[in-house]
């Protein structure tokens, strides 16, 4: 799953009216680069295949034992990894120099001693979803330092996972942890696994940015005679990181006599870095405040407190407040 293509501008609230002013006025607010989350995600499978090689060449003779590749897959219900479903696909590549045959019943050799380990660079857990996908590279001893349990059926123990890559909305993720794992690796396609991973993911963060993209007398300009403005502001997320159900908290005037015909919470959709949604206010004007009778050129201010959750869902604290300037238009609507 590769980034978002392309740059989608979406539109909140549908506007009538002629346009009077463009604004460009942009507010922003600065914002950390990276949020870090702890995961704790289980993944339970029962579905294993794949083949065994063995004997193997021993590690004396520069191998790496003998070895079994299977591969599992399950689906991971909403908010596992991340807000919605995912899927986990997983393959381990176990190895054995002193378990050299599979199936074999009775004591580990050498009594309770670790007799397997994981190859690192071929074993690894991926994470899938409509946001992208993440790659987790598994390790657990070597072969001269075996650190699992391993009877030529089941391997078991604990190991260390670093993540190996990353695309879509997790493409700059960064992380790494441990893990625990039983595995079955005999013969047929029913093998299960108990995967348990837990450590920390870092994503970049998204930014805000309001921009006040036009002004205009709304109502077929009869928004004029009633001293109401339209406004048309542009939220971009002007941040590294995507964000998904962004959402407007607070939107308020702090300029005396100007009250907004809008309520938060407002939702915006998902913005990608880059991306902007647009809506429209319409702000009453006082009769003396803030300009008196008469409106054109009037200025204000609007401010806005924005929830823009980033890839992994964390939410933050809402950023802003953001205060942008805005200017009614400077002529009249043609009556």
């Amino acid at each position: 799953m590769g980034r978002w293509a392309g740059k989608r501008r979406h539109a909140v609230g549908v506007s009538a009216g002629a346009c009077a002013l463009l604004l460009s006025v942009l507010g922003g607010i600065p914002e950390a680069s990276a949020r870090t989350a702890p995961v704790s995600i289980p993944i339970v499978a029962d579905n294993g295949s794949g083949r065994a090689v063995t004997p193997g060449r021993s590690c004396a003779d520069g191998g790496t034992g003998a070895y079994w590749h299977h591969e599992y897959g399950v689906e991971l219900p909403a908010g596992r990894f991340a807000a919605g479903p995912s899927e986990a696909l997983v393959h381990l590549d176990v190895h054995s120099d002193t378990e050299r045959f599979p199936n074999v019943d009775g004591p580990y050799p050498g009594g309770a001693n670790p007799a397997g380990f994981l190859q690192g660079s071929e074993s690894h857990a991926s994470l899938l979803n409509d946001r992208g996908s993440v790659k987790l590279r598994l390790t657990s001893g070597t072969c001269a330092a075996p650190t699992l349990t391993f009877d030529g059926s089941t391997a078991a123990g604990a190991g260390t996972w670093a993540v190996d890559s990353g695309s879509g909305a997790y493409r700059s993720i960064t992380g790494s942890g441990a893990f625990t794992v039983q595995a079955g690796v005999d013969p047929g396609a029913d093998n299960p696994l108990n995967l348990n991973l837990s450590g920390n993911l870092t994503v970049p963060t998204p930014a805000l940015g309001v921009t006040v993209v036009r002004t205009y007398w709304g109502g077929l300009g009869t928004d004029y005679v009633s001293r109401r403005v339209s406004v048309v502001y542009r939220i971009t997320n002007t941040g590294p990181g995507d964000s998904f159900g962004v959402r407007i908290t607070a939107l308020t005037n702090p300029t005396n006599g100007v009250t907004p015909f809008a309520t938060a919470p407002i939702a915006l959709g998902d913005l990608a870095s880059g991306e902007s949604a647009e809506i429209v206010v319409r702000h009453q004007l006082g009769l003396l405040a803030p300009c008196a009778l008469v409106i054109l050129g009037c200025n204000f201010e609007t401010r806005f407190t924005v929830s823009m959750p980033d890839a992994l869902d964390i939410a933050g604290p809402a950023l802003g407040p953001v205060t942008v300037a805005v200017k009614a238009p400077t002529l009249p609507p043609p009556l």
